[in-house]
């Protein structure tokens, strides 16, 4: 193979083994060139057979055309090679795009984000790419898997770094431990280099925020769910892209909610949008160290489009509060003092939401990792408490929407005063 020079050895023997198994799983490290494998497998089995499918479905379309960008570098390369040789036809007759590739021998390679009506009906090789992260796992797995089975010749390839036991790569994890039908390697960052993988451990331990994170994106270790409020399961399922608007435009009901930092907190607003039964949250202002008075204009002139405001009235959040309500009046903007008690009624209500899957959140990673990072615990005192905290923040913006959330849910008889505890 023209490629011996250039993969690790831990590439090559994951590349032979996809020829020879059905079915593989990986498990590896971040940062150790799974996307390159898997790519570099795809053109390769194009190559050897006519008129193939190799589906390489990943968590977006975003991810979906950066891997079919290391894709057109393989043939790029190939191309050079080609030319090299004096056989370069071929590849020059090669068609490319966005999300395709069609070779002369009618053999395709096509990029699909996981969505489970877009993926059915495949009938050829199909790759999961990070598909502890696909939104919706088990019904994308439960889509392909037929059509894989249909052809002794079709493959699945599963690969991806680790997230909960919970999800869709969990379960197959687990499901082809000791089953001869399956491939199976796990590649911590550790095994990598030892394998032959050029980086520099110890620098990359510093650039790495958490203790968590390292062991789960680096050490390949599932991440413990039996304290995590919102499951990354039960978050991605709520996902949905392209619904930021301005507050503007909202045609709805608009609700907002104000977690107001404290020492080097980020003070967050969150902008949501009702319709019907269902939430949307359209955005997330981030104010990082902005004095009093600009948080305080900022918050003003959202106020003027919401139906209701619900702002953290705890420690410095006081002053902000206040103003605000002196502004507009206690029955439009309701202040919330943090307490035990109360987070756990906020942290209900949000988590409800969820689970009846009537709130929409736009995927972002910050916001993810801010709603997973709240955990339940209890105290010596037998009192539960639900804290969070991630490298930016101690999840603002998961008390911020979950301000936003109680602000839509109270009527003007369930607001009492003084606003110390405003619940039922």
């Amino acid at each position: 193979m023209v490629y011996e020079k250039i993969l690790l050895p831990y590439q090559r023997e994951a590349i032979e083994n996809f020829f020879k198994y059905k079915y593989s799983i990986l498990m590896w490290s971040r940062q150790t060139g799974k996307s390159f494998a898997v790519a570099l497998f795809a053109v390769l089995r194009a190559l050897e057979k006519k008129n193939h499918l190799v589906a390489i479905i990943s968590p977006t379309e975003r991810q979906s055309k950066e891997l079919m960008e290391k894709v057109k570098r393989h043939l790029d390369f190939l191309k050079a090679l080609g030319q090299k040789i004096g056989k370069v036809e071929f590849f020059e007759d090669t068609k490319t795009n966005v999300l395709e590739v069609k070779f002369p021998n009618k053999s395709r390679i096509i990029g699909l984000p996981a969505n489970p009506d877009g993926v059915r009906g495949l009938t050829g090789d199909v790759i999961l790419e990070e598909a502890a992260f696909f939104k919706d796992g088990y019904k994308v797995y439960q889509a392909i898997f037929p059509s894989i089975t249909r052809n002794p010749d079709f493959k699945l390839i599963v690969i991806s770094t680790p997230k909960t036991k919970s999800d869709i790569f969990g379960h197959l994890w687990r499901m082809s431990e000791g089953n001869p039908l399956w491939f199976r390697q796990k590649l911590t960052i550790y095994d990598a280099v030892e394998k032959g993988l050029k980086i520099n451990i110890e620098e990359l331990r510093k650039g790495v925020p958490t203790e968590d994170i390292w062991r789960q994106e680096y050490l390949c270790e599932f991440m413990e769910e039996d304290e995590v409020l919102l499951s990354y399961e039960l978050i991605h399922s709520c996902t949905l892209e392209g619904i930021e608007a301005d507050i503007k435009e909202l045609q709805g009901e608009v609700y907002i909610g104000v977690d107001v930092g404290r020492r080097h907190d980020l003070t967050v607003i969150s902008i949501l949008e009702k319709i019907g039964s269902h939430y949307y949250l359209r955005k997330q202002e981030i104010l990082r160290k902005l004095p009093f008075s600009e948080q305080f204009r900022i918050i003003d002139h959202l106020t003027t489009y919401a139906n209701k405001v619900a702002i953290d009235e705890t420690g410095i959040g006081m002053q902000l509060a206040e103003e605000l309500a002196r502004k507009w009046g206690e029955l439009k903007v309701l202040r919330v003092y943090f307490t035990n008690k109360v987070k756990e009624e906020l942290a209900s209500r949000l988590k409800a939401l969820f689970e009846d899957r009537t709130i929409a959140i736009p995927p972002d990673k910050d916001l993810i990792e801010d709603l997973h990072s709240v955990k339940k615990s209890v105290t010596p005192a037998g009192n539960i408490r639900y804290e969070g905290q991630t490298p930016d923040s101690h999840a603002d913006r998961f008390w911020s929407l979950a301000l936003a959330v109680y602000a839509s849910q109270m009527k003007n008889e369930d607001v009492f005063k003084p606003l110390k505890v405003r619940w039922l």
